[in-house]
Formats: structure tokens, sequence, C-alpha cells
């Protein structure tokens, strides 16, 4: 049995993380923590939970809790992963794992010396249509895959008093929709067509009037020399979430990228076909899509083997993230 701890109790964790923890088999929620008394009561009572600590640190102090989930601000990822880490905890951390890049390689560095597990929780890794993309990319559905393109926009503009305000803070948040949304789009590209070699890339904040960007467009060169087009937006009130791989004899479709569906085109089988030949197949997502995520870790710990994303594939994404921040900044290509 996986003992739990769970630190940073908001909608994330009431949504999906808690109940990801309760439906796993092997696993138990033994223990919470938050300074915030209301919510600490209020949390433990709804969903039964034996421990709850006011100071973080008290929770890592006990014995009997084996892996610690960290749902907190991402400013706090860094400092509350390592913190467990060093307690001797295994972590399971949201995403993206850490605000810089040397952060990343600590939280590395100290799970593989100490022998313990570091997961991020970028989910997306568990839709069961990365497999079938995986499959068909393998077998060459669509030949050789030549480019990628990636899109995301919606709008966002929270009030100060919003809760989730600190998502346009970038001391807190790191950035804007490139840091939130974006970072899910390169794990599954990172998973799907390998590490980029380089990035271009442009931010400004062209609508709102808050810290963070809300609006990023950038270049990727691909592992094989092709490109990857991706754009992220906070400032448009016409939603859209499309992800394209577009290969030599066929294109991948996921629009919406988070939907339960995936569209295969490829040419006509007759020579003088004029069109495409178009496959939908439908692969529902986790009712709780957070559940895959915590069912692999747990399993992990008792099988003694790595998660799927460990905290070397998180890594990759934030090295893609610092990249994009550097290309605009510099004004030039960015290696990775």
């Amino acid at each position: 049995m996986i003992r739990w701890g769970l630190v940073g109790l908001g909608d994330i964790s009431n949504k999906r993380v808690a109940p990801a923890i309760l439906a796993q088999p092997d696993s138990a929620l033994l223990a919470v923590a938050s300074p915030f008394p209301e919510e600490l009561a209020a949390f433990a009572r709804k969903f039964a939970v034996e421990r709850a600590y006011p100071e973080y640190g008290s929770m890592l102090a006990d014995p009997d809790v084996d892996a610690v989930y960290v749902a907190t601000p991402i400013h706090l990822h860094y400092p509350m992963a390592l913190q467990a880490l060093r307690a001797g905890k295994h972590v399971l951390v949201e995403k993206p794992m850490a605000m810089k890049n040397e952060e990343c390689e600590t939280l590395v560095r100290e799970s593989r010396e100490r022998g313990l597990h570091l997961g991020v929780a970028y989910f997306r890794r568990f839709f069961p249509k990365m497999r079938e993309i995986r499959r068909l990319i393998d077998e060459g559905a669509i030949g050789e895959p030549v480019a990628a393109r990636i899109v995301f926009h919606s709008w966002y503009d929270p009030a100060k008093e919003d809760p989730k305000h600190w998502r346009v803070e970038k001391a807190k948040s790191g950035g804007g929709p490139l840091w939130d949304m974006g970072c899910h789009k390169f794990d599954m590209l990172v998973a799907l067509l390998g590490m980029p070699k380089s990035v271009s890339a442009r931010m400004s904040t062209q609508t709102h009037s808050y810290e963070v960007e809300d609006s990023c467009s950038a270049v990727l060169e691909l592992a094989n020399g092709g490109h990857a087009l991706a754009a992220f937006h906070w400032n448009s009130r016409v939603w859209s979430d499309e992800f394209v791989i577009l290969g030599t004899r066929g294109k991948i479709v996921l629009d919406p990228c988070d939907g339960d569906t995936l569209t295969l085109e490829v040419p006509p089988k007759a020579l003088k076909g004029m069109g495409k030949e178009v496959t939908t197949v439908t692969l529902p997502n986790a009712a709780n899509v957070h559940a895959p995520l915590v069912d692999d870790f747990a399993r992990a710990l008792l099988e003694g083997r790595d998660p799927l994303v460990t905290g070397e594939e998180g890594f990759r994404t934030n090295r893609i993230l610092e990249g994009i921040e550097r290309s605009s900044d510099e004004g030039r290509r960015i290696a990775l």
C-alpha cells in the first residue's frame, strides 16, 4: 500500500488528485497539509483524511507517508518537491516541475542519488489516443513526419481577487499561456516526435494588462529536421485547441486536442482519385484524467520501475519553455 501525503488543496486536488488517489487500489490518502485552517479542515473532512497538518514540514516528518503529491502554484513546486525528496519521500509534482532549468536538474539529481521516484503530472501522456498515434507513426501510416502544428487560444483575464490570479503573476506562474497550456502540448510533442533541436519564438502582452504574456508563437526544429509551429493565446474569445502531425503520406488531427477522437487523413487509394480518405477513431479519456497518472506512479513504486513521466521527461519540457523565453528576449534561435 502506498500512503500518500498531499499538499496544495485547491481546485485540482479537490476535483482530480484526491479522487484519483482514493480510487487507486494500492493507495491510501493518509495525510494533507495546508496553512489555512478552514481549507485544511474542510478538505480532510470531505475526503476522510486521517491526518491533517497545518505545516508542510510536519507532514514530511510523518514516517508513515511514502509519497507526496505537490499540487501547489508553480513557484512552490521546486522548494516543496526538494524538501520532500530530502525527507525521503517519493514525489509526484504538478507541471511544470520547476521555474528554472537548474531547479529541474537539482530535483532529478536528488531523486536519483537518494533512490527515490520523481514524476511530473503530464497526464495527457496517458490519453488512449496517444498510444494510437504512436502506433500510426511507427507503422508508417502517415509516412515520415515532416511537421506539427499546435494552436491553443482562449480568453483569460482573472480579477485580482480571483483565487487563480496567481497564474498571471510571473513570479508565481512562470508565464502565461505558454507555461499554463503550452507545457502540456510540448510534452505531447516530445513524447510523439522527440526532443526538438532548436526554437525561435516571440512573446508579447498585446491585449491584457497583466505581467505575463498573453501571446506566444514559436517555430521549433524537430529531431528529424522537420518543423513544429506552436501558438498560444489568452486574448481571443474564440476558443481553439488543435494538434496536428503532418507526414509525407498523410496527417493526424486532434481537434480538439483534449477530446476523445483522432482523425487520420490519407490520400485516396485510386491513382486518379481526388480529395482524401478520412478515418475517425474515438478513444475516450478516463473520467478523471489524473487517475491513470496516479495509478502509473503507484504501480511504479510497487514494481520498482520508473513512472512513465519521470523527472528527466518533465525537464525536457522545461528546457523548451526556457528556450522560448530566451529566444524571445534575445531575438535569436536557441539550441535546446
